[in-house]
């Protein structure tokens, strides 16, 4: 009778697992293709008609001398795409941690239009703010080459870190979505925390980040990933190849049809890193998206 009722069960369920199948191949399909074309050797991609869909298992692509990865300097940007990555992440923890502090907990004149104008900027596309933000960074490049006080630091914003990270140090997106997880605190926690003499730092510390792990984690991987795979930005400040993020030096690399391969094994060596993380921290994830949806 039991084994009859999961019988039941999963013929009632089967038209929607058949469905979830067909949409997670869809979805995988590339991923493997890129796969299989990174263990494909340079032949496959030189001879007339499209390459297999079936490895060669050309471990080349990845480790040999004078053949594979290991003759670009993928590790170079591969560690520029990780300081980015990390730092504006660390930037966009700081800045939306404190903001939405602020926005959640404090009262002062004209909070609710500020955190309007806040959203708003989350409709504003890259592509629109990138002109202005080029040109503040060819300003800021300029005073510190040229200003004497200023030249001995020898800090660039065209072809260095400090243009690479600063447009993107701050978002609406982390403000909201902080903001929205912490209003589902207990006001009492921090009625409790006043009374024991906590002011504003000591209760942010203290209470509200350890209790907003899971939202601080989702938005740590959100925008870990929105770095790495940061393309047109890096492309317009960088000049010199020892300052390529590996998504740049990717597409370097498939321009030559000679280094094709490589470039599909490159490929599959930058999507790691995301895929570990989101593997690693999917429960922080779901937590963090769905623990601000419903308040009290």
């Amino acid at each position: 009778m039991r084994s009859s009722g999961l019988a039941q069960r999963w013929l009632r369920r089967l038209p929607s697992y058949a469905l979830l199948i067909v949409c997670a191949a869809i979805l995988l399909f590339p991923v493997y293709v890129t796969v299989v074309f990174s263990l494909h050797p340079l032949a496959e991609f030189l001879q007339e008609g499209a390459p297999s869909l079936w490895p060669s298992w050309e471990w080349n692509n990845y480790f040999a001398s004078g053949e594979g990865v290991s003759d670009t300097p993928i590790g170079r940007f591969l560690f520029n795409s990780l300081v980015m990555a990390v730092v504006i992440t660390a930037g966009q923890l700081i800045t939306a941690t404190l903001s939405a502090y602020a926005f959640a907990f404090l009262r002062f004149p004209g909070r609710n239009v500020l955190f309007v104008v806040f959203l708003a900027t989350m409709m504003v596309p890259l592509e629109v703010a990138i002109i202005p933000n080029f040109q503040t960074i060819q300003w800021l490049d300029s005073q510190f080459v040229q200003r004497a006080w200023l030249s001995w630091t020898n800090i660039r914003f065209i072809d260095g870190y400090p243009g690479l990270v600063a447009p993107f140090l701050a978002t609406g997106f982390g403000t909201f979505l902080l903001r929205q997880y912490f209003l589902t605190i207990p006001r009492e926690l921090l009625d409790a925390a006043e009374m024991d003499g906590y002011g504003h730092i000591r209760k942010l510390m203290h209470v509200i980040l350890p209790l907003g792990k899971g939202a601080l984690a989702t938005l740590a991987i959100f925008a870990f990933l929105q770095a790495w795979n940061q393309y047109l930005w890096p492309l317009l400040v960088t000049n010199d190849p020892d300052m390529r993020t590996v998504q740049i030096g990717i597409a370097a690399e498939a321009k030559d049809i000679s280094r094709i391969n490589v470039a599909f094994a490159g490929t599959i060596m930058a999507f790691l890193p995301m895929l570990l993380l989101v593997v690693a921290f999917q429960r922080y994830l779901v937590r963090g998206l769905f623990g601000g949806s419903v308040k009290g």
